[in-house]
């Protein structure tokens, strides 16, 4: 399909009114304009959406994940939890309306730049731009996605939304007693009375958590390049859930991992800790089983579509 965009009423305009008086119709009229009726001509057409869908995901994702990171930061000790993330909704909706424009707007400008650079030079007799091309093999069939099972493939947002969560969990896991505690209303709105962790206790697990990331991150980008599950990337994801669960289960059976001021306050409250023990068991056991999930869902889909080798019996029989 080609992107139509009318270039030509300047000329049209200059044609039509002396068409209508000698009775010319509409084919004739269109017979005269040699100007092509699009910006972006079919030579170009195919490479120009390749790299919309590329370079849009990219930007959009490190545009989010540096106002996730840098929002939560700035905001945390200054607003309640609830306004940080409000305003990090609105600031990423506006962010993302902003990318998508100027990249697209951007990419058109270029493109539009080469579609007249090739016109000139074919009016003008000279050679024409020639795109690089790759030499093609019937092996690249193998790993054309048209030829692979659909469960295999990877979606350019996953991993984008991989890596967007794990800027948010992060920047929760640094600022946790700036953002998470027990919230009072007062005359400024709400406030932090008592934050819920002990910061320098969680903070002695930031070699476990970081190494998390990495390889979080490492995974996201090999997810991006490849777009299909294996194996490999099957035993790698296993690698990072049973890291991500041991550090959930380090952190939250510390018994020093609540501030004092947090239990006495929820003791008051409740009347026992006993709902705070069930909390914490049922995000241990939420995050065990989502990750048991994921781990089998990523071999699951590794060897779909895999052929099984077919028995002699069954070759004989064919």
């Amino acid at each position: 399909m080609i992107l139509k965009i009318g270039v030509y009423s300047a000329i049209t305009s200059a044609i039509v009114p002396s068409a209508i008086t000698s009775g010319i119709n509409a084919s004739q009229i269109s017979s005269t304009v040699s100007m092509p009726r699009y910006l972006i001509g079919p030579r170009f057409f195919d490479l120009y959406l390749t790299l919309l869908k590329i370079i849009i995901p990219i930007v959009l994702t490190v545009v989010l994940v540096v106002l996730i990171i840098t929002t939560i930061f700035s905001g945390a000790g200054n607003a309640s939890v609830i306004s940080v993330m409000a305003g990090l909704f609105a600031d990423a909706i506006a962010a993302a309306i902003d990318v998508v424009v100027g990249v697209f707007f951007w990419v058109t400008l270029v493109f539009v730049i080469i579609e007249w650079v090739d016109r000139s030079n074919r009016a003008a007799g000279k050679e024409p731009l020639v795109l690089p091309e790759r030499d093609w093999t019937p092996d690249d069939l193998k790993d054309s996605e048209s030829f692979m099972p659909k469960k295999r493939t990877i979606p350019r947002s996953e991993p984008a939304f991989d890596l967007i969560w794990t800027a948010i969990w992060v920047s929760v896991y640094f600022n946790a007693d700036n953002l998470v505690g027990i919230y009072e209303g007062g005359a400024n709105g709400l406030a932090m009375v008592t934050p819920a962790f002990n910061q320098s206790i969680l903070l002695s697990y930031w070699p476990l958590v970081v190494l998390v990331v990495i390889l979080q991150v490492l995974m996201d980008l090999w997810k991006w390049i490849r777009r299909r599950w294996d194996m490999r990337l099957a035993t790698f994801n296993l690698v990072v859930n049973a890291l991500s669960v041991l550090a959930f289960f380090l952190i939250f059976t510390n018994p020093n991992i609540f501030v004092e001021g947090f239990l006495t306050r929820l003791e008051d409250l409740f009347g026992s800790l006993g709902s705070l023990n069930w909390i914490v068991g049922g995000i241990l056991f939420m995050v065990a089983l989502f990750a048991l999930i994921d781990t089998v869902q990523g071999f699951w889909k590794a060897a779909a579509g895999k052929e099984a080798p077919m028995k002699g019996g069954e070759a004989r029989k064919g």
